[in-house]
């Protein structure tokens, strides 16, 4: 049975939200990884999970995450990280003023890497739309502008256990610990 995992990350928020949610001991470790030109999370974090493995020689986890506006044509997509250090949140905002529809979905794909067999790659989207401004103070990235489909908080202004329990990383961790039996005690 897996028991630990080590995270390609320098975000301590994202090792303590993957350690609530799978139940293992979850490493942040940071390392820069070069990243495809790509707007598909799934293809980003296949490469990123290659790459990590054939640095660390042990197993890896890695995410890749995208928020796509529907109205952009799913812009950002996973360039939302570039876009959030570039513009921040509000500069999102900003940009966004004038459409006529905020909805957006985020996106997580879990690449998970172990010597000798393929990259498996874990997905979970969750639609939303985007807030009028900031609100909250809870999270990271774009936590403050997104508002989960059926809810009136945003990200940020949920509880990280209210956040954990709907989130889009939730949905894509669910889909990984069944594929590799993460809550079967017998393996």
């Amino acid at each position: 049975m897996i028991d630990r995992i080590n995270l390609i990350t320098g975000n301590q928020g994202k090792a303590a939200e993957f350690a609530a949610m799978l139940g293992i001991e979850v490493t942040a470790v940071k390392r820069e990884l070069p990243e495809i030109q790509s707007l598909d999370v799934r293809e980003v974090a296949a490469r990123k999970a290659t790459d990590a493995l054939e640095l660390l020689g042990e197993p890896v986890l890695v995410d890749d995450t995208g928020l796509g506006v529907d109205e952009w044509n799913g812009l950002p997509g996973a360039l939302i990280a570039w876009f959030i250090d570039t513009v921040g949140p509000l500069g999102i905002l900003n940009m966004a003023q004038g459409l006529t529809s905020r909805r957006a979905i985020v996106t997580t794909a879990l690449g998970y890497a172990v010597p000798g067999k393929p990259v498996q790659v874990f997905q979970g989207t969750l639609k939303g739309s985007l807030a009028i401004s900031p609100r909250g103070t809870s999270g990271f990235g774009y936590d403050p502008i997104f508002i989960p489909e059926g809810e009136t908080c945003t990200y940020a202004e949920m509880t990280p256990e209210e956040k954990n329990d709907i989130s889009h990383r939730r949905l894509a961790v669910e889909q990984m610990k069944q594929a590799l039996a993460l809550d079967d005690p017998h393996v």
